[in-house]
């Protein structure tokens, strides 16, 4: 069970991701939830966007509840929890205040339903896990927005399970080269040498870019690549650098510049969160020469596969889960609706 190799591995956060809106984010974080019952371990929620409504806001469509044990831990907003009947036991205030009101830390007094309010930022999501493991919470579920990756970042979650549905796209074929390219650019590796690590820190603390030219580390006087590029252009130019830290985000339109420079080095990102380029262009600035590396990694707990779309299409589950398992390379895939069918059976 996945929980119980987590907690063996003292794993205390986990962010659930989905890839695409639909993918059945919500019946993982379900799933989830049932096993930390089965396990007897209670467990924390909480999201980064909103979640446990009845119907999603964009298409009007049903959505499943969060269903929760007696025991659980939430941070929600208190207009989200139902205090006249009993199922809740509101524990503390927090400072934090969200779209839909005041975050309360609360904790189910019996089997019920809750709505997650979003927390709006990186630094108020650790505060709440922090309050938490005060508590003595042992496992946080961080539940990610749609299409945001930035829960599962290796400075806010410990790990973090990746939720691929057939929302994603038309053909298998087009879910499964989209589920291989997000865990590709996922587990990029990290920067081992010493030097680089220290240009990345020194990046991310000063805001500016930071080279490494003829073994040392020489900060670039531009803090950002959405500058005229012309001018961070000619800065690369200027040396023969061999790696350059970014204190923020990788994008596309930002690697496609500096290929035009004509000078590949290796590119060094906090953690696979802030990659945004797709594995196309990323592959070719390796053909180039070019590299990136990480300084913090993302421990993928695993990968959860769901065959059927709410638009009305279905692949094969047995062949979906198959396929995601050939790309993901010795990362665990799971089916939480079917695998329960078959551990039943």
């Amino acid at each position: 069970m996945l929980l119980n190799r987590l907690q063996r591995e003292g794993i205390t956060s986990l962010a659930i991701v989905g890839l695409a809106k639909n993918v059945g984010k919500t019946t993982v974080l379900n799933a989830l939830i049932a096993e930390s019952r089965s396990c007897g371990v209670p467990v924390g929620l909480l999201s980064i966007g909103v979640d446990g409504e009845e119907r999603d806001a964009w298409s009007g469509r049903p959505k499943p509840p969060i269903r929760v044990p007696g025991g659980t831990w939430v941070a929600t907003a208190g207009a989200c929890l139902d205090l006249r009947g009993g199922d809740w036991e509101v524990i503390a205030s927090t400072p934090i205040h969200s779209l839909l009101g005041d975050i309360y830390l609360a904790r189910s007094t019996r089997s019920t339903h809750v709505k997650l309010a979003g927390i709006p930022s990186a630094e108020e999501v650790r505060t709440i896990l922090r309050r938490f493991q005060h508590h003595g919470v042992p496992l946080t579920l961080v539940d990610g927005a749609y299409d945001r990756k930035a829960s599962a970042s290796p400075l806010l979650t410990q790990g973090a399970v990746l939720v691929v549905g057939a929302s994603m796209g038309r053909t298998l074929q087009d879910v499964v080269k989209k589920a291989e390219e997000t865990v590709r650019i996922f587990t990029l590796p990290v920067a081992e040498n010493g030097l680089e690590r220290n240009a990345v820190e020194t990046a991310l603390r000063e805001r500016f870019l930071v080279g490494v030219s003829g073994g040392e580390l020489r900060s670039l006087p531009v803090s950002s690549l959405l500058v005229d590029r012309r001018v961070w252009q000619a800065h690369l130019t200027r040396e023969e650098w061999t790696a350059l830290a970014l204190p923020g985000a990788l994008t596309d339109r930002l690697l496609w510049q500096m290929m035009e420079t004509g000078r590949p080095f290796t590119l060094l990102l906090s953690d696979p969160t802030r990659c945004f380029a797709t594995l196309p262009t990323v592959r070719r600035w390796y053909r180039m020469g070019g590299e990136i590396r990480y300084l913090h990694a993302v421990r993928l707990a695993a990968v959860a596969v769901n065959p059927v779309s709410p638009e009305g299409f279905s692949f094969d589950p047995v062949e979906m889960k198959q396929r995601v398992q050939e790309v993901v390379r010795g990362i665990p895939v799971m089916d939480v609706v079917r695998d329960a069918i078959s551990t039943e059976a």
